[in-house]
């Protein structure tokens, strides 16, 4: 959501999801989108560009592996 919010006009957005490896079709789709961030999120065009393992590159800390380091240390 926040890359979404973040990158703020449609032109942006289809440039950067198509840079990611989305189809053109879906690029625009979600490009142009009325949907807020929250809901656009959850698209599969964003997810595909924004996946778990990319924001993982980025240095993003996944709050799931936190949270299993905290109750299930090894």
């Amino acid at each position: 959501m926040a890359y979404w919010r973040q990158w703020r006009k449609p032109r942006t957005k289809v440039r950067n999801l198509l840079k990611r490896g989305v189809k053109i079709q879906t690029a625009v789709g979600c490009g142009i989108t009325s949907k807020g961030p929250w809901r656009s999120s959850k698209t599969p065009g964003i997810n595909q560009a924004l996946s778990n393992a990319y924001l993982k590159s980025e240095g993003l800390y996944e709050l799931r592996d936190g949270w299993i380091k905290l109750h299930y240390p090894e």
